[in-house]
């Protein structure tokens, strides 16, 4: 799943501190932020229905993430690859014939118990909402909602990346 974000020199409407580079109310700064999603995983589809089925499985989210400031004081750049494991819970029912629902949650978060012996602590969630209407058996067509959310506290460094919205997509199956 990449995702672009970008700006044009859009005035700071909340002071920040990015890479020890502080940004105050106003100051124009150009952002551009990518981030990559690579999963892998297994699921098991426990519950089979004539229309539908709910599974459950374990996965591991490659989040490769890379920002750029670009402002009049300066220039800062940073990029950060994490594996991150999740659990997640899926279902599909079908409406009509060509017609699938589909919902998927991911999520983690780190145990209180590991939080002190590591010095931090992180979370990650993501939900997806579809329906996929299929056009043909090896083509079909995609509209859902998402919402994909990374938080990370780590000595002083934190991090809390959020993204939700429409999409719409094709698949192709063989």
């Amino acid at each position: 799943l990449p995702i672009t974000y970008e700006t044009d020199a859009f005035p700071v409407a909340r002071a920040f501190i990015f890479n020890g580079q502080r940004y105050n109310v106003g100051l124009p700064v150009t952002t551009v932020a990518n981030l990559t999603q690579d999963t892998f995983g297994y699921e098991w589809d426990m519950f089979y229905f004539p229309r539908g089925f709910f599974g459950a499985g374990v996965n591991v989210m490659l989040a490769n993430i890379d920002v750029n400031l670009l402002s009049p004081i300066g220039e800062e750049f940073i990029a950060q690859a994490a594996p991150i494991p999740a659990f997640n819970f899926s279902g599909r029912a079908y409406a009509t014939k060509n017609l699938a629902l589909n919902g998927e949650i991911k999520f983690f978060r780190i145990p209180e118990s590991i939080e002190k012996k590591i010095e931090g602590d992180g979370s990650y969630t993501d939900i997806d909402i579809h329906a996929t209407y299929n056009v043909t058996r090896n083509v079909g067509l995609q509209m859902g909602w998402r919402k994909s959310a990374i938080f990370y506290l780590a000595d002083t460094d934190e991090g809390d990346l959020k993204f939700k919205g429409l999409y719409f997509s094709g698949v192709v199956r063989y």
